[in-house]
């Protein structure tokens, strides 16, 4: 039987039983130690442990692991997360608040308080401005960016560009990449664990832990009506980013559209107002030949007029022979 650690019963089943805590505690330093080298994490007190029972009626089971180091106090949630989330970045620091007010008890005051980590592993990519997988947030100056405090941090470990990064050749497998490669993968219990994970201690125990996880029944069945959801949840996923690209696509074409219809638009009036003034230039080049006509024709009159009188001719005749009233005959004048 192939096991995907990703199903949330086959992770709190590794991860989340107090007896066996050594794996937990690999990965929480290959985390908090990714970009901070330490260990923060020796021994730990896992505050809400695996309990099969949880998954009988709620497919979805608990959805995190929160986790106390027993001599320091700092405090971990670890979630891994298959399904995509539009709120998820508001979700988790929603879930590190609550961790870390809810350390004081009453009378306790804030020098009580402990550091927080919030660790989320995600199989489908979260944050679309960030190309790297590994992302560590914490509370700092937007202008110096000095940290405030080092008791809010964030991790988002998203499994998907880690796959890519490996395709690329990026990856160095150290410890925290040995477990995201670890964890997005399929493991068959039977085979041999992989070379490049066989010099982690934290892998190598769950390795061989996940063939006791196959022989138990409930166990079996819990994984099986797990993944029965996981997969409703990745078809719902996909049609839900095949709507949005649908409607992304439409939004482009209805974009489009209306930018040629404004394109139109305004070439047509372009065109309108070239028409308007050429007509406007036309009728003023007619009414200049008209009056030039008018004019020379009032001129040709009087010339004609005046030759007539120079021949002896007389007003009244002069105006039968023209075809013109007398009277603008007699204003003609030298």
């Amino acid at each position: 039987m192939k096991i995907c650690l990703y199903n949330d019963v086959a992770f709190k089943w590794a991860f989340g039983r107090q007896e066996q805590t050594k794996p937990l505690i690999s990965l929480l330093n290959a985390v908090t130690g990714y970009d901070h080298p330490g260990t923060l994490f020796g021994k730990v007190r896992i505050m809400n442990p695996f309990d099969i029972s949880k998954y009988q009626e709620d497919k979805m089971g608990i959805l995190d692991l929160r986790v106390k180091e027993k001599r320091t106090g700092t405090w971990a949630d670890v979630e891994m997360q298959v399904a995509h989330q539009k709120f998820y970045p508001e979700r988790s620091m929603f879930y590190l608040a609550g961790l870390y007010r809810d350390q004081l008890n009453a009378g306790e005051d804030y020098a009580a308080l402990r550091p927080c980590h919030g660790i989320h592993i995600l199989m489908s990519d979260l944050l679309e401005d960030e190309t790297d997988w590994y992302n560590c947030y914490r509370m700092t100056n937007v202008k110096s960016h000095k940290l405030l405090s080092r008791h809010w941090n964030l991790y988002y470990l998203e499994l998907g560009k880690f796959q890519e990064a490996m395709r690329k050749k990026g990856v160095s497998w150290n410890p925290l990449e040995q477990w995201c490669g670890f964890l997005s993968g399929t493991h068959e219990p039977s085979e041999p664990l992989e070379e490049k994970f066989r010099n982690n201690k934290g892998i190598m125990e769950v390795h061989e832990m996940l063939q006791e996880f196959t022989e138990d029944e409930r166990l079996r069945e819990q994984y099986r009506l797990h993944e029965a959801w996981l997969r409703d949840q990745r078809s719902i996923e996909r049609e839900r980013r095949e709507i949005k690209e649908k409607l992304a696509a439409e939004t482009r074409l209805r974009k489009k559209a209306e930018a040629e219809k404004r394109k139109a638009e305004a070439e047509l009036k372009k065109r309108e107002k070239k028409a308007e003034a050429e007509k406007r230039k036309a009728e003023a080049e007619l009414k200049k030949r008209e009056k030039k006509a008018e004019a020379e024709l009032k001129e040709r009159e009087r010339c004609s007029v005046l030759a007539l009188r120079e021949a002896g001719y007389a007003d009244e005749r002069i105006a039968e022979m023209l075809g013109i009233p007398e009277d603008r005959v007699k204003a003609v004048r030298k």
